[in-house]
């Protein structure tokens, strides 16, 4: 395989992978709701999957993040077979190992692309894949967060209702991920106090953070290296 078709294999890997994850956040959504749930299931599966194939290249890792993204969907097919009462605890394993493998692809995206030198398509689509993936993270932190101190975040009456059920609760964390990091605030779901308004700092700081970065990266990408003979 060349270089050229390697690099064009990989400007289709993510540009799938952006386009999955897009529809998968629709989905969660809608997923909130009724049997939509099933699919909402399914595609969050297949997303997983897809992320551990475009993402984790190097061995260890792969193998690694394979072991945890089948545990993850395992434990979570199996809150149908449950107890109601063990459902939260279920929940917070789920949530644990998802934001495990989350950060993880966020890490290797990352890795990935400051160890290039010349800017690409993969690698545009894959910071744009980074920063939704880590929407996806920080909305499991602060899942971990509510059900281990409810008390922490304090949510208007209309959008409570999603907490009791465990695909509203994944919904309204996500939504509430995205504004963190993009320093939104709509006054529906507030953090009272620590970890809860502790995490919504390092969201938003790492927001921002890890768009100006980004961007500096490409732009660094972008500019011609300058050889000894050019100073002359």
């Amino acid at each position: 395989m060349t270089v050229q078709t390697h690099e064009r294999l990989r400007d289709r890997k993510f540009a799938l992978l952006l386009a999955l994850l897009c529809v998968a956040l629709a989905i969660e959504t809608i997923g909130a709701q009724g049997s939509a749930r099933y699919l909402a299931d399914a595609v969050g599966s297949v997303l997983g999957v897809a992320i551990w194939f475009v993402v984790f290249q190097r061995r260890r890792e792969r193998a690694a993040m394979a072991v945890v993204i089948t545990l993850a969907v395992v434990l979570s097919s199996s809150r149908y077979f449950v107890a109601e009462s063990f459902i939260d605890t279920l929940s917070l394993a789920v949530q644990a190992l998802l934001a495990v493998f989350l950060w993880a692809a966020v890490y290797a995206i990352l890795h990935d692309l400051f160890s290039k030198r010349s800017a690409g398509g993969a690698n545009v689509l894959g910071a744009v894949c980074g920063y939704l993936i880590a929407g996806g993270a920080w909305g499991r932190i602060n899942a971990i967060t509510y059900l281990l101190m409810p008390s922490a975040y304090g949510f208007s009456p209309e959008i409570a209702a999603l907490l009791p059920h465990w695909h509203g609760r994944e919904a309204l964390f996500s939504y509430y991920a995205f504004t963190q990091m993009l320093t939104l605030g709509y006054n529906d779901v507030n953090p009272l106090r620590a970890p809860a308004t502790t995490w919504s700092l390092f969201g938003a700081m790492f927001g921002v953070f890890y768009t100006a970065v980004v961007v500096s990266q490409f732009v660094g990408m972008a500019r011609p290296v300058r050889t000894e003979g050019d100073l002359e």
